[in-house]
């Protein structure tokens, strides 16, 4: 796209892929850190491009943090998508599933462990849609492909650290950087932190909401300008200047 629009000299804002990290620190409540993570990596089946789809907890919190994960998961209900009571839908397409679940065997050759999913979504009513059950791997590594690469779909990594200081470089390994999140009831630490993230859209204690007012991009290969905000006048319009002389002109002529 921007090289067909770079012959007419044409700007181009483009928001693209994300493999987003969120934070969860020590002093964090551990029931909204899974609040958070269930709704950056379940809402819309995964099909969200600021997903925060690699879920940094440290090692001393991961197994209580699971449960928490897993009591939340009994908790989804799929199914149609006009039922109010219907909470998690389909992916898009049949073959969007199939590359999903290969995502979802490529974790598991890998040895990344299956804490609940990892298969087609069965059931009743679920026999005609493009189904894949809410699945969250855990014990993953940075090097493995459900790590590294966009599932856009409801994929869940729980990776563990020990320190602030590696959970910010390893969040920022990626080619991606489109967003960010951070959970935390240190706000001084939260901005210290948010600062040093390589990422265009970042969330404090929250995750996914995005007022007209912000604006909305990422780094690196996550796209280039923004949407949302002032900053999208400044994409959609050119700038005129306009000197208007009230003295009486001079000429050196």
């Amino acid at each position: 796209m921007a090289n067909s629009a770079a012959s007419s000299l044409k700007e181009v804002t483009m928001e693209l892929g994300g493999k987003s990290p969120l934070i969860v620190f020590d002093d964090a409540d551990l029931d909204l850190a899974a609040d958070i993570a269930m709704m950056a990596n379940f809402f819309s089946s995964g099909q969200v491009c600021t997903n925060g789809t690699r879920v940094f907890v440290p090692a001393k919190c991961k197994v209580a943090f699971e449960q928490k994960i897993l009591a939340r998961v009994e908790r989804i209900r799929a199914g149609d998508v006009f039922d109010p009571q219907t909470n998690f839908g389909p992916l898009v397409s049949f073959p969007h599933r199939d590359n999903v679940l290969r995502y979802i065997a490529k974790g598991k050759e890998e040895g990344a462990r299956v804490l609940c999913g990892g298969d087609v979504l069965k059931g009743d009513g679920l026999d005609n849609g493009a189904w894949v059950a809410p699945t969250v791997f855990t014990d993953c590594s940075d090097g493995m492909t459900i790590v590294r690469e966009e599932i856009f779909g409801p994929v869940m990594s729980i990776l563990t650290y020990e320190s602030e200081d590696e959970v910010i470089r390893r969040a920022n390994d990626t080619d991606y950087g489109l967003a960010a999140g951070i959970v935390t009831a240190d706000l001084n630490r939260a901005h210290r932190v948010i600062h040093q993230l390589e990422a265009g859209i970042c969330w404090i204690n929250t995750w996914g909401e995005s007022p007209a007012e912000m604006p909305v991009g990422g780094y690196k290969h996550s796209g280039i300008g923004r949407e949302n905000g002032v900053m999208t006048l400044q994409s959609y319009t050119q700038v005129k200047s306009i000197q208007v002389e009230m003295a009486k002109f001079q000429s050196i002529f």
